[in-house]
């Protein structure tokens, strides 16, 4: 059983035994458990991931197991070099090089705003990506399952959360990203939006996308 926990945070002893007997369970070479399982005493369910190839469905025995596949293909995600880094794991997991675009910056943010604003009262679990995307441009480090916890539960409400993205994301945008084509791209990205001003969702990312126009300017 290898740990990952560059952070030191502190695990709960009693639950690296029961990790072991799920990991042990799990028929896959690579396996790991990370989330509030390992540090908090009370939790909803155990995050195993599997990294395999396989179609078939993967079962544990404990209930409250909740097993996400990934793909040998998705090794250079920003999503499983962040889950990966703080973790229990029966073997050495594998690495690839992390590979990310602000394209998938871009679209995660798209896909985030209107769901934030469709649940308002339960946003935290609609911005997991938005924020992991946020602090890595901004600062050049992948946050872990901890780090990336401890971060959106700082957001009181979703307002916060909006507040955040309009603050940080035009300077990073420009930031990265060359002045002649963010011009190009997020005036045709602006003018999707304006056609559906009903929304407050497109409103708010028509707003956004000239911000980023401005801060490259």
């Amino acid at each position: 059983m290898i740990v990952y926990n560059p952070n030191n945070i502190d695990i709960i002893n009693e639950r690296l035994e029961e990790c072991r007997d799920i990991l042990l369970s799990i028929p896959a070479k690579y396996c790991f458990i990370t989330g509030s399982f390992l540090y908090k005493k009370n939790y909803k369910d155990i995050d195993v991931f599997v990294i395999s190839r396989t179609k078939k469905e993967i079962k544990a025995d404990n209930l409250k197991v909740n097993i996400i596949k990934i793909d040998f293909n998705d090794l250079s995600s920003l999503f499983y070099h962040s889950v990966s880094k703080s973790c229990i794991a029966k073997n050495i997991l594998p690495k690839k090089l992390l590979k990310i675009t602000l394209a998938d910056y871009w679209n995660t943010i798209n896909e985030a705003v209107p769901s934030v604003l469709n649940n308002k009262q339960t946003f935290r679990k609609e911005i997991r990506f938005v924020v992991l995307y946020t602090e890595y441009f901004k600062t050049g480090q992948v946050l872990d399952s901890f780090e990336l916890m401890k971060k959106i539960l700082k957001f009181n409400n979703y307002k916060e959360f909006l507040n955040y993205l309009s603050e940080d994301i035009p300077g990073i945008i420009a930031k990265h990203i060359k002045r002649s084509y963010v011009k190009r791209y997020f005036y045709t990205q602006a003018g999707s939006y304006k056609d559906l001003f009903e929304y407050d969702s497109h409103r708010y990312l028509y707003d956004l996308a000239h911000k980023i126009i401005e801060e490259s300017a």
